[in-house]
């Protein structure tokens, strides 16, 4: 787990979690839904996308397993995704596949 920084340090950290990414960022505000094989989670929103992955922010105290689905009108395949990290209600998520 990444320590919070400040000033020069959170720059290199910043530097180099950028170059990790594998695909250009999106800003969105696109509605989804959180779904398991259980049925329907919660609503979130979908904050930022790429080719391979995106970021959510969900309501306070949700708790998600490693892997689930996202359904949002934006695109038409239920997305099946993996989750990366989290930090407060914001959330990385890797697509794993489409129409899951």
């Amino acid at each position: 787990m990444l320590q919070q920084t400040s000033g020069q340090g959170q720059q290199r950290v910043l530097k180099v979690l950028a170059t990790k990414r594998q695909a250009e960022r999106v800003k969105s505000s696109f509605s989804g839904a959180v779904l398991t094989d259980e049925g329907f989670i919660c609503h979130c929103v979908i904050t930022d996308v790429s080719n391979t992955g995106m970021q959510l922010s969900l309501p306070k105290g949700t708790e998600l397993p490693a892997q689930f689905k996202i359904k949002t009108p934006a695109v038409a395949e239920t997305l099946l995704v993996n989750k990366a990290w989290v930090t407060g209600t914001n959330m990385g998520v890797v697509i794993d596949t489409v129409g899951a």
